[in-house]
């Protein structure tokens, strides 16, 4: 069917499909524009980045017949953008519900835990040599993704580029709402050390609207959850089962993980919280795609052929079943779809 359109339908057909499948990143700047125009809050150059996405996707069609891993690569890359557009919008939107400051209560739970950040930041920071590597290990994440990209998008595991993407964006929900009621300004600002220039973005949020910052320099402004520590066992989980290279990249992450309280300025339970709403998202992603895989196909394949062939480790040999059988099994197939 694809065949018989003319030549000139099928770039914006290719398009189309890009933009039905990827809809959750559609949704979430859908989202954005609604809520942003509800509280004020404008940004600039925004147009920079639709060209650019815009010129991306045109690429991605241009080699699609050509050379599909170019073609993957492309369209990889544009997503991204896509949902790092969309996320850190919706992270301003959060901030600007400006619920009361959580600092205090994230402090004791730290102490509760055993854990005294002003302590651990002086510990490693006073040796240079660890402090270098975990400078290097916090600020891997973009140079893991660009990895991702060119070595998934060649190859038949580009669909590893799209599975993270999702995650990334399903987790950005909840990371914004936690963050909207939950919100701290981190010990950062508490103990007046570090880097401390993504507080002028939030309070200015904290304020009353309305606002307009300028899209190309805007900042993680999130302390809790740490979407740092999601994006680390997101990554660390695509690229599972790659051998060396996989073993690396938890390596690396696990030394980032390290790296995110003295480094990026966040309690431990940021990093806890962060830690547990990843691998609640991989879960959730695995169950879902099991139940579905079983949910199409498990019915239709036991009333045929019997519970137990299915689903064995065997491989599959189908046994004969005469007429009457294969209605009176249809039969069963029936009631139970009229059943749910």
């Amino acid at each position: 069917m694809t065949a018989s359109l003319p030549q000139a339908v099928m770039p914006a057909q290719y398009l189309a499909l890009v933009a039905i499948f990827q809809w959750p990143f559609c949704l979430l700047l859908a989202v954005d524009l609604v809520w942003a125009s509800q509280v004020g809050l404008t940004m600039g150059g925004g147009e920079i980045k639709a060209g650019l996405i815009g010129a991306l996707l045109a690429l991605s069609v241009a080699f699609r017949r050509r050379d599909r891993g170019i073609a993957k690569l492309f369209e990889a890359i544009a997503l991204y953008l896509i949902s790092a557009a969309a996320g850190s919008t919706l992270m301003y939107l959060a901030a600007s519900c400006a619920f009361p400051l959580q600092d205090v209560m994230m402090e004791r739970l730290d102490r509760a835990i055993g854990f005294d950040w002003l302590a651990w930041r002086q510990a490693l920071l006073d040796q240079p040599i660890l402090s270098g590597l975990l400078v290097v290990a916090y600020n891997s994440m973009f140079p893991q993704l660009v990895l991702l990209v060119f070595c998934f998008s060649p190859t038949g595991r580009s669909a590893r580029i799209g599975e993270l993407l999702l995650l990334a964006g399903a987790t950005m929900v909840p990371t914004a709402l936690i963050s909207a009621i939950w919100p701290t300004l981190g010990p950062f600002a508490v103990h007046g050390v570090g880097d401390v220039t993504y507080l002028r973005d939030l309070l200015a949020l904290r304020a009353s609207g309305p606002w307009h910052f300028e899209s190309v320099v805007m900042q993680g402004i999130v302390t809790m959850p740490s979407y740092h520590t999601v994006m680390a066992v997101l990554l660390t989980y695509a690229f599972r089962r790659t051998g060396l290279v996989g073993y690396g990249i938890a390596t690396l992450n696990l030394v980032m993980l390290l790296s995110i309280p003295p480094i990026g300025g966040h309690y431990l339970v940021d990093v806890l919280a962060g830690g547990a709403l990843g691998l609640g998202a991989i879960a959730v992603q695995r169950a879902t795609r099991h139940a579905m895989n079983r949910n199409l196909f498990g019915l239709w394949c036991e009333t045929l052929f019997g519970r137990s062939s299915i689903w064995s480790a065997v491989p599959f040999k189908p046994a004969r079943i005469s007429a009457q059988t294969l209605a009176v099994k249809s039969g069963r197939l029936h009631d139970a779809r009229d059943e749910t």
